[in-house]
Parts: C-alpha cells; structure tokens; sequence
C-alpha cells in the first residue's frame, strides 16, 4: 500500500507558508522519518540546510538513502526522482507552496516539515494538523556506517525514532 506524501520546510519570514516536495510512495513516518536522519546523516554530512537543498531539488517516487548510481537519474544517498511518462526522471516542477491552513486540498496523507533550527522534523497529517516532533539526532546511530546494509523495511522497528515531548507548537 503506498502513501502519498509532502517534505519541506516552512518560510523562515512566513512560518505558516510550506515549500515542499511531492512523494509519491513509503509517506508512512515509519518510513520517512528514518529516511530523512538517514539523509541528513549521510548525504548531507548532518548539515540541515543541505538536507532541505537534497529535499526540494526534485519531486520523488520514494526517498531512500540507500540508493547508488545504479541509473543516471537516481540521486545516490537520498532517493529515485519521479518518472515522467517516458519512464526517465521528469524535468523538475517548481517547488510547490502552500498554506498549512489549505493542506486539506493537497490528497496527501502526510506533511513533514523540516526544521533548520531545531535538527527536527515536524508531522502533521493531511488536513494540517500537527501529530509529532522528531529529532533527527534520535534517529541515527551514532557511528552510521555507509558499508552496513540497510534493515528491510517490513523487518524494521516501527518505533525507530522517539517523538520529542510537547509535539504541539
């Protein structure tokens, strides 16, 4: 079953407007939550400005850190950029914006809001509402190793990342 996703980061200057980026697959926390530290960790060497850059260079299929270069339109260590109809990566959209307010009339499940100052991720459901805070630095090991392979998914700990206390802004 897949689940149909936003990630990106609020306007500093206008915290209520979202830039972000559509995924169409695995948009489960479960899944993006440690896809995201994992990035950030790895590709983006623990720099959030280069995760929110990785992020919303493109429109995906499915975020997954680890992806090689195994074809010329995957982006190794972040995830499979979606197809166009020729079955290659499309051209990239404009980022989309929009209101946390409007997020009902996005069709997604989920919206997940990377924030810069706090090394988290805020979740909110499809309608906007927020349902939890997660710490990137959570959700790492301490010594990632790029030579370990990856957990299967269906084997994984649904409970990977511990929610920072207080989720509600």
């Amino acid at each position: 079953m897949t689940s149909r996703c936003y990630v990106g980061a609020a306007d500093p200057h206008r915290p209520h407007i979202v830039r972000a980026r559509f995924v169409l697959f695995d948009g489960y926390p479960t899944a993006v939550i440690p896809a995201l530290a994992d990035i950030w960790a790895g590709h983006a060497r623990r720099d959030m400005h280069a995760l929110v850059a990785a992020v919303l260079a493109h429109d995906w299929e499915y975020l997954d850190p680890t992806t090689s270069s195994g074809r010329p339109d995957w982006v190794p260590d972040v995830g499979v950029p979606l197809a166009g109809p020729d079955g290659l990566a499309a051209a990239p959209e404009p980022v989309t914006v929009f209101s946390l307010s409007q997020a009902v009339h996005l069709d997604v499940a989920w919206i997940y809001l990377i924030d810069t100052d706090t090394h988290s991720v805020a979740v909110h459901t499809g309608d906007g509402e927020a349902a939890g805070r997660y710490d990137l630095d959570a959700c790492v090991p301490a010594n990632p190793s790029p030579h370990v392979p990856p957990v299967p998914r269906a084997v994984a700990s649904p409970h990977c990342c511990i929610p920072v206390p207080g989720l509600r802004r």
